[in-house]
Protein backbone atom coordinates (compact mmCIF):
# COMPACT_ATOMS: atom_id res chain seq x y z
CA UNK A 1 0.00 0.00 0.00
CA UNK A 2 1.09 3.34 -0.49
CA UNK A 3 2.20 5.69 2.52
CA UNK A 4 1.95 9.53 2.95
CA UNK A 5 -0.40 8.95 -0.37
CA UNK A 6 -2.72 12.45 -0.18
CA UNK A 7 -6.11 12.38 1.11
CA UNK A 8 -7.66 13.09 -1.74
CA UNK A 9 -6.50 9.57 -3.03
CA UNK A 10 -7.33 7.42 -0.63
CA UNK A 11 -10.24 6.67 -2.62
CA UNK A 12 -7.71 4.50 -4.78
CA UNK A 13 -5.14 3.58 -1.86
CA UNK A 14 -5.37 0.16 -3.36
CA UNK A 15 -5.19 -1.75 -6.58
CA UNK A 16 -8.74 -3.23 -6.67
CA UNK A 17 -10.00 0.26 -5.74
CA UNK A 18 -8.17 2.15 -8.35
CA UNK A 19 -8.77 -0.50 -11.32
CA UNK A 20 -12.86 -0.64 -10.00
CA UNK A 21 -12.93 3.30 -11.02
CA UNK A 22 -11.16 2.42 -14.05
CA UNK A 23 -13.43 0.29 -15.44
CA UNK A 24 -16.08 2.77 -14.23
CA UNK A 25 -14.47 5.89 -16.44
CA UNK A 26 -13.62 3.49 -19.03
CA UNK A 27 -17.54 2.52 -19.37
CA UNK A 28 -18.64 6.13 -19.30
CA UNK A 29 -16.46 6.44 -22.37
CA UNK A 30 -16.21 5.88 -26.00
CA UNK A 31 -13.24 5.90 -29.06
CA UNK A 32 -10.15 7.21 -28.21
CA UNK A 33 -10.96 8.17 -24.84
CA UNK A 34 -12.00 4.73 -23.78
CA UNK A 35 -8.30 3.75 -25.44
CA UNK A 36 -6.02 5.84 -23.68
CA UNK A 37 -8.28 5.08 -20.48
CA UNK A 38 -8.08 1.55 -20.92
CA UNK A 39 -3.79 1.95 -21.33
CA UNK A 40 -3.60 3.67 -18.09
CA UNK A 41 -5.87 1.06 -16.53
CA UNK A 42 -2.93 -1.48 -17.30
CA UNK A 43 0.10 0.49 -16.64
CA UNK A 44 -1.50 0.90 -13.62
CA UNK A 45 -2.10 -2.56 -12.89
CA UNK A 46 1.65 -2.84 -13.21
CA UNK A 47 2.58 -0.30 -11.04
CA UNK A 48 0.78 -1.48 -8.39
CA UNK A 49 2.42 -5.31 -8.67
CA UNK A 50 5.34 -3.07 -8.09
CA UNK A 51 4.01 -1.08 -4.79
CA UNK A 52 2.06 -3.42 -3.29
CA UNK A 53 3.37 -7.25 -4.32
CA UNK A 54 6.88 -6.28 -4.57
CA UNK A 55 7.49 -7.54 -8.20
CA UNK A 56 10.55 -6.58 -9.61
CA UNK A 57 10.45 -3.42 -11.86
CA UNK A 58 12.08 -5.56 -14.53
CA UNK A 59 9.57 -8.22 -14.79
CA UNK A 60 6.61 -5.50 -15.89
CA UNK A 61 8.92 -2.72 -17.57
CA UNK A 62 8.60 -4.33 -20.81
CA UNK A 63 5.05 -4.53 -20.27
CA UNK A 64 4.12 -1.05 -19.98
CA UNK A 65 2.57 0.42 -22.65
CA UNK A 66 2.57 3.80 -24.57
CA UNK A 67 1.31 3.19 -28.16
CA UNK A 68 -1.53 4.82 -27.04
CA UNK A 69 -0.82 7.79 -26.01
CA UNK A 70 1.55 7.48 -28.61
CA UNK A 71 -0.84 7.47 -31.75
CA UNK A 72 -3.18 9.89 -30.31
CA UNK A 73 -0.67 12.61 -29.76
CA UNK A 74 0.74 11.96 -33.06
CA UNK A 75 -2.62 12.26 -34.61
CA UNK A 76 -2.86 15.69 -32.64
CA UNK A 77 -5.71 14.56 -30.11
CA UNK A 78 -6.77 16.72 -27.34
CA UNK A 79 -6.11 15.23 -23.90
CA UNK A 80 -8.07 17.74 -22.61
CA UNK A 81 -11.33 16.05 -24.02
CA UNK A 82 -10.34 13.64 -21.06
CA UNK A 83 -11.64 16.04 -18.41
CA UNK A 84 -12.28 20.07 -19.94
CA UNK A 85 -11.67 21.43 -16.81
CA UNK A 86 -8.21 22.45 -14.56
CA UNK A 87 -7.62 19.95 -12.14
CA UNK A 88 -9.16 21.46 -9.01
CA UNK A 89 -7.12 23.31 -5.82
CA UNK A 90 -7.88 20.26 -3.77
CA UNK A 91 -6.96 21.38 0.05
CA UNK A 92 -5.42 18.06 1.26
CA UNK A 93 -2.99 18.26 -1.81
CA UNK A 94 -1.17 21.07 -0.15
CA UNK A 95 2.33 20.33 0.65
CA UNK A 96 2.08 17.37 -1.46
CA UNK A 97 4.09 16.50 -4.44
CA UNK A 98 1.07 16.92 -6.38
CA UNK A 99 0.35 20.58 -5.16
CA UNK A 100 2.00 22.04 -8.27
CA UNK A 101 -0.76 19.92 -10.54
CA UNK A 102 -3.89 22.60 -9.11
CA UNK A 103 -5.02 24.49 -12.21
CA UNK A 104 -3.83 23.03 -14.36
CA UNK A 105 -4.96 21.44 -17.81
CA UNK A 106 -5.91 18.00 -17.49
CA UNK A 107 -3.16 17.03 -20.98
CA UNK A 108 0.04 18.59 -19.05
CA UNK A 109 -1.29 15.88 -16.66
CA UNK A 110 -1.32 13.03 -18.69
CA UNK A 111 1.69 14.43 -20.96
CA UNK A 112 3.81 14.01 -17.94
CA UNK A 113 2.48 10.82 -16.79
CA UNK A 114 3.74 9.10 -20.02
CA UNK A 115 6.68 11.07 -20.08
CA UNK A 116 7.67 9.46 -16.90
CA UNK A 117 6.67 5.98 -18.00
CA UNK A 118 8.68 6.92 -21.13
CA UNK A 119 11.52 7.79 -18.80
CA UNK A 120 10.86 4.40 -16.76
CA UNK A 121 11.57 2.43 -20.33
CA UNK A 122 14.02 4.05 -21.67
CA UNK A 123 16.42 4.17 -18.62
CA UNK A 124 15.70 1.44 -16.16
CA UNK A 125 17.22 -1.22 -18.79
CA UNK A 126 20.56 0.61 -18.99
CA UNK A 127 21.09 2.07 -15.68
CA UNK A 128 18.79 -0.21 -12.81
CA UNK A 129 21.76 -0.50 -11.08
CA UNK A 130 22.72 2.26 -10.51
CA UNK A 131 22.94 3.78 -7.15
CA UNK A 132 21.33 7.52 -7.76
CA UNK A 133 18.16 6.26 -9.04
CA UNK A 134 15.21 5.40 -6.79
CA UNK A 135 13.31 3.37 -9.01
CA UNK A 136 10.52 2.16 -6.91
CA UNK A 137 9.87 6.20 -6.40
CA UNK A 138 9.84 7.14 -9.67
CA UNK A 139 7.04 4.27 -9.74
CA UNK A 140 4.97 5.61 -7.04
CA UNK A 141 5.30 8.75 -8.73
CA UNK A 142 4.06 7.85 -11.84
CA UNK A 143 1.29 5.52 -10.31
CA UNK A 144 0.18 8.92 -7.94
CA UNK A 145 -0.11 11.16 -10.72
CA UNK A 146 -2.45 8.00 -12.88
CA UNK A 147 -4.30 8.43 -9.67
CA UNK A 148 -5.21 11.98 -9.79
CA UNK A 149 -5.80 11.94 -13.17
CA UNK A 150 -8.21 9.26 -12.19
CA UNK A 151 -9.42 11.27 -9.57
CA UNK A 152 -9.81 14.55 -11.69
CA UNK A 153 -11.09 13.16 -15.40
CA UNK A 154 -12.39 9.72 -14.25
CA UNK A 155 -15.52 10.80 -12.05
Amino acid sequence: MFENIPVLLKVFDTASKALSGFSDWRSNSKGDVRALVEELKENSRYFWLIIEEGVPIEDIIDKLTIEEYDRLNKEGFNFNLLQKKEIDKYPSLHGTSLSSWQGKQTEQLVTNIYDKIKDLKTKYPLAKNSKKIQWKLRVKNAQTRILLLLRHAGR
